[in-house]
């Protein structure tokens, strides 16, 4: 009795963790469909050979960054880059470093000196520019 008891009590932790850590992250699909609902003229601008300079990579990113996240979208003829982190916190210390914008667990690089993306990003998912790094705890 004992022993099913305490195999609830570890399932029920697991699925309260599990919820709990999900409202802190948006997956790739949610991302581009919150952004497709908002406006619908958004795009993936396709990136060449590493040599046109244009080619997007992790070692370019803070720690964390997850390997081939980072893309290059057109919002409202302005490109941004979005980057994946595992975690929001990851996320927040990136946009921290490059002064820029995260929500949840993505980093939006090269947005902070466009209003266009700025006004996008916050809109859409609430994005936020932390100015010290314990905005980020």
């Amino acid at each position: 009795m004992f022993k099913r008891i305490s195999i609830f009590f570890y399932l029920s932790s697991f699925f309260i963790m599990s919820s709990c850590s999900e409202k802190d992250i948006y997956t790739p699909l949610e991302m581009f469909d919150m952004a497709y609902k908002f406006d619908n003229t958004i795009e993936e601008v396709r990136i060449g050979l590493k040599e046109e300079g244009r080619h997007l990579d992790c070692k370019d990113y803070p720690e964390g960054c997850i390997v081939g996240s980072p893309k290059r979208f057109k919002v409202r003829l302005v490109e941004m880059i979005v980057v994946q982190y595992l975690t929001s916190h990851e996320a927040c210390l990136a946009a921290y470093k490059l002064n820029q914008y995260y929500a949840r667990n993505w980093l939006f690089d090269d947005v902070a000196s466009e209003p266009v993306l700025v006004d996008f990003v916050k809109q859409v998912y609430k994005a936020k520019n932390p100015q010290k790094k314990e905005d980020c705890n």
